[in-house]
């Protein structure tokens, strides 16, 4: 996972010696389910800073359980770090033993296709629930297509209760109507170096509309 900036170096090293006690914990680290930036970055997937750990608890009767041990581990390490649980994934979800060379441990995450079908859902349900755009979803999205990973269509429906096709077609116009560069600038200015950030940022949104719809040619 890169640092864009020396400061960041600090929070990079309390964020992953929290993952390894949350790992390094049997019932913690079979219950819950790695995801998001963090998860991808640590797979060399995503090249971009990522600033906290994001989980799947599937068998969400397990919560206070899990609390309880995270609170622990929490006031061990003295740790701040933004650890969000998500108690009602998808059922549609998949999931998949993953190592993690950066820290040289393995987890348990979501499958590749699983993980790209959850963020393409994501960029558009910030905005529904909260009226905001998250400029990194789509900077991982572009990153998800240049790689070609594949998407599970089932987290989609289940999700947006449209079809894959239907649904890229929604996120086009919707990035069409919404996705600005000062948006882009504004929330991906902290987690990338200056020279990338000038690098992808005026290709970044024609050619994610590029992207999707090569992909809507395929299904």
């Amino acid at each position: 996972m890169i640092v864009p900036k020396p400061q960041d170096a600090k929070h990079k090293n309390q964020m992953f010696r929290l993952l390894r006690a949350i790992l390094s914990d049997s019932f913690l680290a079979n219950q819950l389910y790695f995801k998001g930036g963090t998860y991808a970055s640590l797979q060399n997937i995503l090249d971009r800073f990522s600033i906290d750990l994001d989980f799947d608890l599937p068998d969400k009767t397990k919560k206070p359980i899990i609390q309880k041990e995270l609170h622990a581990i929490f006031n061990k390490l003295g740790s701040t770090v933004k650890l969000k649980i998500n108690d009602q994934p998808s059922k549609k979800n998949t999931y998949q033993k993953a190592y993690l060379p950066e820290i040289n441990m393995y987890c348990n995450g979501h499958t590749l296709d699983t993980m790209f079908a959850n963020k393409l859902v994501a960029a558009t349900d910030r905005f529904k629930r909260n009226g905001k755009i998250a400029g990194r979803d789509f900077y991982d999205l572009h990153q998800f297509f240049n790689q070609g990973l594949p998407i599970n269509p089932a987290v989609v429906t289940n999700r947006t209760g449209q079809t894959l096709p239907e649904y890229l077609e929604t996120l086009s116009k919707f990035i069409n109507k919404h996705l600005t560069q000062k948006l882009l600038t504004q929330d991906l200015n902290p987690l990338l170096p200056p020279n990338k950030l000038n690098q992808v940022l005026p290709h970044l949104k024609p050619e994610l509309l590029v992207f999707i719809n090569d992909r809507l040619k395929t299904l």
